[in-house]
């Protein structure tokens, strides 16, 4: 029998691959050479989030029924054949089906990733561990966005095609690393596709708690996505292309670390503290840099990337513990569809805005909303608990633990 274990190794070699992809950090900057305005180059975005609003259902049911081993493989493939599209065929019909097929790659991985590493963790009787590993495997993603944050802008100098062209490669090599991993031998017993989306439904409405993180997790990285994609905008209006290739690079880098040292800081704060506080300190800084509008606006907004990993291991490691293992994937998914459909308005909205006022406006905007998942956050993790059923990882903010 293979061993599982081996999927928490490749998990990591797997996000590193996908994540490079050359016009990433430039994608509004990419889109807008070829296109010649925000809008249209937001809406491209747009599709990309309906195509995982459209395919989040389907894609993470067939990650609980057929498979997460099946699911990473369609993802891989549909990354290649999108971003392959975008490179032979550089015209918005071909951005628009290229950007279906890599919102169906978004919706394969969603719920599907994470839950093959629960489950991988979970037949080893590590699950306790998950927030340690999780931050294991994504560090690497933050690794592989500065490898292509610094090469984005020096390739874009010459040629946007370039960027494009050569971020087929490495998916490649992720659709091989898809065929290695190992199915976990725990499968979901209802074949019913409809009862299972229901079940998950029922499931999420009996958990006030799952509720409330959902909720604040999909619009959190809605509009965070809106605001990142045309953050490179913005940094141009302050500094030369080829520098923000240099502040994608240090953003990541941050995160990187963030990632790789969050079991260190989960011993000594709650989850549900770290993820608060990261969320007020990047709204402020946000905020801030946005106001004084200055060459030290970009490195403001960066620096939020040093609490990024501890934000998402927290929320992924909460979101977890309350999903039940028949409807992982399915509940993962349910979380991703929320969060498609706040970022398909708001990439179009913020293109407008940009267009009609300035990035900056648009920006500003952004980072007001992002205070709506703040005070879910707030609301469902901060009631006092009775003492008998307390979490013993909701400990007091900055308490130490055995």
């Amino acid at each position: 029998m293979k061993d599982v274990s081996l999927n928490i190794k490749k998990l990591a070699l797997f996000n590193f691959f996908t994540e490079v992809k050359f016009y990433s950090p430039i994608i509004v900057i990419v889109f807008n050479a070829f296109l010649g305005n925000y809008t249209t180059s937001m809406s491209i975005l747009s599709v990309m989030s309906l195509a995982v609003i459209i395919m989040e259902f389907p894609t993470g049911i067939l990650g609980d029924l057929a498979g997460k081993k099946t699911a990473a493989i369609l993802g891989a493939m549909c990354n290649l054949i999108g971003i392959s599209l975008w490179a032979l065929f550089p015209v918005y019909w071909s951005f628009l089906t290229g950007a279906f097929f890599l919102g169906t790659a978004t919706a394969f991985f969603s719920g599907n990733n994470e839950a093959l590493l629960y489950d991988s963790l979970k037949e080893k009787n590590l699950q306790e561990e998950f927030h340690a590993y999780l931050g294991k495997t994504n560090y690497t993603m933050q690794f592989a966005l500065v490898f292509t944050a610094v090469l984005s802008a020096i390739l874009a100098k010459y040629s946007m095609r370039l960027v494009l062209i050569l971020s087929v490669f490495p998916q490649i090599i992720s659709v091989i690393i898809a065929f290695t991993f190992v199915d976990t031998g725990y499968k979901a017993q209802v074949k019913n596709p409809f009862k299972h989306v229901a079940a998950a439904f029922k499931k999420i409405a009996d958990n006030p708690k799952l509720i409330g993180l959902i909720f604040a997790k999909s619009l959190q990285e809605g509009l965070s996505s809106s605001s990142y994609q045309i953050q490179a905008a913005y940094f141009n209006s302050l500094c030369p292309l080829w520098f923000i290739g240099i502040l994608r690079g240090l953003s990541n880098v941050l995160g990187a670390l963030s990632f790789y040292f969050s079991d260190k800081i989960f011993k000594r704060f709650s989850k549900r503290v770290c993820l608060i506080a990261s969320n007020l300190y990047g709204r402020l800084s946000s905020l801030l840099a946005l106001i004084i509008n200055a060459f030290a606006s970009p490195f403001l907004f960066i620096s939020s990337s040093a609490f990024f990993g501890v934000s998402s291991v927290a929320n992924s490691s909460l979101m977890q513990a309350e999903f039940s293992d028949e409807e992982r994937s399915t509940m993962g998914s349910i979380t991703s569809f929320i969060g498609s459909i706040v970022v398909a308005v708001f990439s179009v909205l913020v293109g407008y805005l940009a267009d009609r006022l300035s990035v900056r406006h648009s920006l500003f905007i952004i980072q007001i909303a992002m205070f709506i998942p703040l005070f879910i956050y707030w609301r469902t993790l901060w009631k006092k608990p009775k003492l008998a059923e307390q979490d013993p990882d909701e400990g007091l903010p900055g308490q130490a633990r055995q």
